[in-house]
């Protein structure tokens, strides 16, 4: 197959899904909507939880006051379930009809934090390489808003699988291109095992930009040790905004030798396109086995 005709498929393919995330989640008659808050166990208001219905475009992220609105669909039904999940505490996953119960009865939903097993490493970074799409001339791109409700695409998340030599490799640096026209944009950094979608991060990590904005960001990941012997998926997630905008995008590049991540929903599934990437970098140190970091530290392996 020419390189032409695989751009040509692959760019039908993301426009078809496009196309039909937006059909899902196009306002219908008759929707319903569920609001409540979030709270940590010692009742503090729990920011940037992810909501919504498994597997579906329904989903929303809590504010930072712990708010949340989800607005569900004509054919959301009694027995389909809401997930509440956030790095660092233990998911909560309630039948809708549950749930409007405790919103009822002025339950608190809480979630309990967790505490995770960290590894030892032992290594030592050598010299640094970088790798991914440094291209801004792009053939289209991916906006994280599709919907006309802003708050209900909170939670959508673009990646870009990165393929690693199968040797231990210390992440160094993350660098994304975003676009985006509202007053203050919050995005989440991700950090994924690339063969189970495991999050590697040990700690949640925010960036927020002011005004509009069309530059790098650039994120340090030296301070949490990620340490891998495989691929990766590293991410940006819109999880907040101020003020009124009309896009949080990222430039595509198509064609292109990687495979472009993208999720509308904050607990929808992934979808995956080959040939296409979306201007992503990132930087990782081969290791040898001498140094013994102090900070926190995770491995992942193929």
């Amino acid at each position: 197959m020419s390189l032409l005709k695989l751009a040509l498929l692959t760019l039908v393919a993301y426009s078809l899904t496009l196309f039909f995330a937006l059909a899902q989640t196009a306002p219908v008659l008759n929707e319903g909507q569920l609001s409540g808050r979030i709270l940590t166990a010692d009742g503090q208001p729990l920011a940037y939880v992810s909501v919504g219905i498994p597997g579906t475009p329904v989903g929303t992220v809590s504010n930072e006051q712990g708010l949340f609105t989800l607005v569900l669909r004509a054919s959301t039904a009694p027995t389909d379930s809401v997930r509440f999940s956030m790095l660092g505490y233990a998911s909560l996953t309630l039948p809708l009809a549950t749930l409007r119960r405790q919103l009822v009865l002025n339950t608190p939903l809480i979630l309990i934090q967790t505490m995770q097993q960290l590894a030892e490493v032992q290594v030592k970074p050598l010299s640094g390489k970088t790798i991914g799409s440094r291209r801004l001339e792009a053939n289209t791109s991916t906006n994280l808003l599709i919907n006309s409700q802003p708050s209900q695409n909170l939670g959508s998340e673009v990646g870009r699988r990165f393929n690693l030599p199968g040797k231990a490799h210390l992440l160094t640096e993350y660098r994304v291109f975003v676009q985006s026209d509202f007053g203050a944009t919050t995005l989440r950094i991700n950090i994924y095992e690339a063969r189970t979608m495991r999050p590697l991060l040990t700690r949640n990590v925010y960036v927020t930009l002011t005004g509009k904005h069309r530059d790098w960001v650039t994120v340090d990941l030296m301070p949490f040790a990620i340490v891998t012997t495989g691929d990766v998926v590293a991410s940006v997630q819109w999880v907040g905004s101020e003020g009124k905008g009309r896009y949080v995008s990222l430039p595509i590049q198509i064609p292109a030798f990687a495979t472009h991540l993208y999720k509308y929903g904050s607990q929808n599934n992934w979808k995956t396109f080959r040939g296409m990437s979306s201007a992503m970098t990132l930087g990782f140190s081969p290791l040898d086995r001498e140094y013994s970091p102090t900070i926190e530290s995770l491995t992942a392996t193929r």
